[in-house]
């Protein structure tokens, strides 16, 4: 009996402990939950605008006409006024001789006011022209011989003009074929095929084919380059697509792989000249089997720190800003550092591998900026020829990248190549700010000679 009774307020004492272990967890998970609204309310407190404090984020006085409207130019701002232009065409002399309001007779000119207008000529007209072209034997050649028709590639059904122009509206505008075709429709009533815009730009790859060799010399015989990387597809298959900047030159190829082992034939025997490039692995190898020394770019530096110190906190936040030091400090110096600064600079990066981290991520971080791209950080600081970012290289692929996403790539190798070579003919001559129709057609006529 007493057994039965033991037993009861034993297994009644085991209840009331879960019990109490159940409310313990409650008001745990409880608290927990207290916390997280707290937490979201000071969040959206924070977060959260009145239109008060929109106004005064903008700087918009209440009830302000002059302020309602957003657009237009800040406070202090100098303005855009077009520039007189160097060259006058042509000068003509306004004079009237009777009030325009009230019709009075008028005297003499009292000041003369200058007006300068800048148009062009709209034409929608279209010539074609037959040569007549005399062949003649020549006794000496012992065969027929004709003069040249100067203002057409050979074998071409259309004039230099038009096939330049189809040139420029499909690479240096990145205009589809399509579009091509309806511009000329629109414009000039001229009926173009898409196959017949296709057909112009090879004919264009052969006449442009030596000059586009002499940028390849260029590039390569430069002692620093720029260079970036983004991908292509040819046919469906997966490929790269470099720019080379050099000397003013802006130089595309489409190869198949993006490893080292793809190689650029024309960048061989770099030993000792510079590429600028970022911190990819594939630019690295691709460098270092050329024989290249590295500038790695800063700005790429920078942005990878500024995202360690979005997701990382208070260690991320430490590195991004030390680094922007240090940057800052090596960039004062415009060009003008000695190997021992050089060497104090280095130091500094080293200095960030001594802390305690976290996160792995930040200490792989700091340990391949000192361990892997230490050597290639600061070669700008004592070299005025080398920049310490590759922002012009990135901007000079969007060129490449805007057709990508138009065209989706290349439907063959020839048309890959096709598009390389003439993108990089009209970007240099936009690089150098020179008229690219113009500089085209005296690619053309200048071929002996560039």
């Amino acid at each position: 009996m007493f057994v039965k009774i033991d037993e009861k307020e034993r297994r009644i004492k085991e209840l009331e402990e879960e019990v109490e272990e159940y409310k313990r967890k409650y008001n745990k998970i409880k608290k927990k939950l207290e916390d997280t609204k707290k937490e979201f309310e000071e969040f959206k407190s924070k977060h959260t605008l009145t239109v008060t404090e929109l106004r005064k984020a903008l700087k918009i006085k209440p009830n302000s006409k002059k302020n309602s409207n957003l657009l237009g130019a800040p406070k202090g701002h100098k303005g855009y006024a077009r520039h007189i232009p160097e060259r006058i065409d042509k000068i003509k002399e306004l004079n009237i001789k009777r009030c325009p309001h009230c019709n009075t007779k008028l005297g003499d000119t009292q000041e003369i006011r200058s007006r300068h207008i800048t148009d062009i000529k709209l034409t929608s007209k279209v010539k074609t022209i037959r040569f007549d072209i005399h062949r003649k034997y020549c006794p000496k050649c012992k065969k027929l011989v004709e003069p040249e028709v100067k203002e057409a590639l050979p074998h071409a059904r259309f004039g230099l003009n038009l096939m330049l122009l189809v040139m420029y509206l499909r690479l240096g505008l990145r205009l589809p074929c399509n579009k091509i075709k309806e511009y000329f429709m629109d414009m000039f009533s001229l009926k173009i095929s898409e196959g017949e815009v296709v057909g112009i730009l090879r004919q264009l790859v052969v006449a442009f084919g030596d000059y586009y060799s002499y940028l390849e010399k260029i590039v390569k015989l430069a002692r620093i380059k720029h260079s970036d990387s983004t991908s292509w597809r040819i046919n469906g298959k997966n490929h790269v697509a470099w720019v080379f900047i050099a000397c003013g030159v802006v130089l595309y190829k489409i190869r198949k792989s993006n490893n080292h082992k793809a190689g650029l034939s024309f960048l061989n025997k770099q030993q000792g000249n510079v590429l600028v490039v970022d911190r990819l692995s594939a630019m690295r190898l691709f460098a270092k089997k050329a024989g290249f020394l590295l500038q790695l770019c800063w700005s790429h530096i920078l942005q990878d720190s500024k995202q360690l110190a979005e997701e990382f906190g208070a260690e991320g936040r430490y590195i991004h800003k030390k680094l922007k030091e240090i940057y800052a400090l090596a960039k004062g110096l415009n060009h003008k550092g000695t190997p021992e600064i050089v060497e104090q600079l280095k130091a500094e990066i080293f200095q960030l591998t001594l802390r305690h981290y976290k996160h792995s991520i930040t200490r792989k971080f700091v340990n391949n900026l000192w361990y892997r791209d230490g050597d290639d950080l600061f070669r700008f600081v004592t070299d005025a020829e080398i920049d310490p970012t590759n922002n012009i290289s990135e901007r000079e692929l969007r060129a490449l990248v805007i057709i990508r996403k138009i065209s989706n790539g290349s439907r063959s190798t020839r048309g890959a190549n096709a598009t390389a070579m003439l993108l990089s003919i009209i970007q240099t001559l936009k690089f150098k700010r020179e008229n690219v129709l113009q500089g085209l057609q005296a690619i053309l006529k200048n071929a002996s000679g560039y």
